[in-house]
């Protein structure tokens, strides 16, 4: 499990330190510097090697090829770093310059060697990314000819890697509706419980085909059900696809979700950080914040398991992610202005407070 990211002049990240839990909440305002952490742990993974030493950038998402577009331009930065750390072992350091091409391109020098259970994790099949930007609604899904990202680099194969893998029995630790063993079974399972519909996909050539049953047995074209049911219907699968002691990143889990569906989210989620694999969500969601809240309340989350991140930004442009401290019964010890509070500023508003 990742234990600590430490990220310097990257866009506007400057000075940035985020303690890691089995469950992580990056929340804040629209460009506040949300994504932009993603992205760095991101190129951290695609970067560390076995052996100290230099090299060019390897970047399979392709978010940060041009050294000049991802510098810090406020502090006027040469340079960008991002350290980070798993199981409390030591930090394993990354340094990134500009090439020789006038700030085009990117050279990485790692300052120290990586231990063994960092490189596990940043394997390909351990570290599973949906972006926001992520495809959804669709009837027609193709076949995934990228062996290095188990669900494409835009989560444009989730529905290829169920396909492929739906009858595959999860390890024990998944099983979160007992006596079901398979990954169709577990998705299913959720599925039905956070939206009323089994997921149903045929392949044909070099396509899947995604339906939608319901309780009768009708099945339904994606694009005659709620666009937030194909949407969850991805999440759900990359929270199973992740194996125990992996992890998986998903920005706005929410997308589409009735309030209803967000707040059964987060249950899920904690029930698979839980299970041992860690989750690190971006996401504008009150339900999914308010959720964690509750579990923490009804004693379902330890205080120890969970890290909420406020990211905002100051004056000159520079983000700053302040810890979100609980008390045992959910409450939060410290207000953070401008954090999930809309919607007491509107009820104001209504009652003329």
């Amino acid at each position: 499990m990742l234990n600590k990211l430490i990220i310097n002049d990257y866009k506007c990240l400057t000075g940035c330190s985020l303690e890691l839990k089995p469950l992580n909440l990056f929340a804040g305002p629209n460009s506040s510097g949300k994504s932009t952490a993603l992205q760095a742990l991101l190129i951290a993974s695609d970067n560390i090697t076995e052996k100290k030493g230099k090299h060019g950038l390897k970047d399979r998402r392709g978010k940060a090829l041009n050294f000049n577009d991802v510098r810090n331009f406020i502090t006027n930065a040469k340079s960008y770093q991002i350290n980070i750390s798993s199981n409390e072992e030591e930090l394993v350091k990354l340094s990134f310059t500009p090439g020789d091409d006038l700030f085009q391109s990117t050279e990485v020098e790692q300052l120290e060697d990586a231990p063994a259970n960092l490189l596990k994790l940043f394997e390909s099949g351990n570290l599973l990314y949906l972006p926001a930007t992520r495809p959804g609604g669709e009837y027609i899904h193709p076949i995934n000819p990228d062996t290095e990202n188990k669900l494409g680099s835009n989560g444009e194969y989730v529905i290829d890697y169920y396909a492929k893998h739906r009858l595959d029995s999860l390890e024990d630790s998944l099983l979160l509706t007992p006596g079901i063993q398979t990954l169709e079974g577990q998705v299913n399972q959720q599925l039905e419980k956070l939206t009323g519909y089994r997921l149903m996909v045929e392949t044909s050539g070099n396509n899947h085909f995604v339906k939608y049953e319901t309780h009768s047995g009708k099945q339904l074209y994606p694009y005659n059900v709620g666009t937030g049911v194909s949407f969850i219907t991805e999440v759900i699968i990359a929270c199973f696809a992740t194996p125990k002691g992996g992890l998986v990143i998903i920005e706005n889990p929410e997308i589409h979700l009735h309030p209803k569906a967000q707040a059964d989210l987060i249950d899920l989620m904690a029930q698979i950080a839980k299970a041992g694999v860690q989750i690190i969500i971006e996401s504008h969601s009150d339900h999914l914040f308010n959720g964690i809240r509750r579990l923490i309340s009804q004693e379902k989350l330890a205080l120890s398991d969970v890290a909420v991140y406020n990211f905002k930004q100051d004056g000159n442009g520079l983000t700053h992610a302040e810890s979100v401290e609980f008390t045992s019964q959910g409450g939060i010890k410290s207000y953070i202005p401008g954090m999930f509070e809309q919607f007491d500023i509107d009820l104001d508003a209504i009652l003329k407070l």
